[in-house]
């Protein structure tokens, strides 16, 4: 195998190295589990409080958020957002969202994208592709959130749970981001999945795990 000498190559090089390096020192880092107790059970989470011991060798507490894991969902249709505006009780308010939800127990991060899609919004896709994952809150939540683009979507007949009021809109891509630049969208999962799709995907940037998700 020829190996590259332009400065690319290099550039290449030199961040692999630095990677590997990080990956070395990180571990360096991590916190040792000495006991755990559970604090709450709840129907959607629990509460764990571990004690650790820190690299200096001193005890810690740490209250985490056990979490099932959740999806979001971009929906686009001709330049247009798929957005929700729901009550949420824990904001006090009425917030715009993309579509998501939380995973059922041993459901795939996919199967339960396409399930949340049609339930809530009565929308279908005719495929489910993954863009990225992000953790929503690391310093005390375990929860794990998956985004997805929805492709071919076609109008159905929404199926929503008891407790969920939803309400329905497509919006323009540009409106979005602007309702995300003077803080009319408030909701990080939001946020993150529609700055995502227009930083990347809408640029021809492949996104999505191993750059394989293709442009809009």
């Amino acid at each position: 195998m020829t190996e590259g000498n332009g400065a690319g190559s290099a550039t290449r090089s030199t961040v692999c190295s630095g990677s590997e390096d990080r990956e070395a020192a990180d571990k360096t880092k991590a916190e040792i589990v000495t006991s755990t107790s559970r604090a709450y059970r709840g129907s959607l989470l629990l509460v764990d409080v571990d004690r650790v011991m820190l690299p200096n060798g001193k005890i810690a507490e740490r209250e985490i958020v056990v979490h099932r894991g959740a999806v979001a969902i971009i929906a686009a249709d001709n330049g247009k957002i798929l957005l929700e505006r729901q009550y949420r009780h824990a904001a006090r308010k009425v917030l715009w969202e993309v579509p998501a939800g939380t995973r059922e127990e041993g459901e795939a991060p996919e199967d339960c994208a396409i399930r949340e899609l049609e339930e809530e919004t009565g929308y279908k896709a005719s495929a489910m592709k993954p863009l990225f994952k992000f953790y929503a809150a690391p310093g005390y939540s375990k929860e794990i959130i998956h985004v997805f683009l929805a492709e071919g979507i076609r109008h159905g007949q929404p199926n929503p749970k008891d407790d969920e009021l939803v309400e329905c809109s497509l919006v323009p891509l540009a409106d979005a981001l602007r309702m995300i630049e003077v803080n009319e969208i408030e909701d990080s999962k939001t946020i993150a999945a529609l700055l995502y799709y227009a930083c990347f995907f809408r640029k021809g940037v492949p996104p999505g795990p191993g750059g394989n998700a293709g442009n809009a």
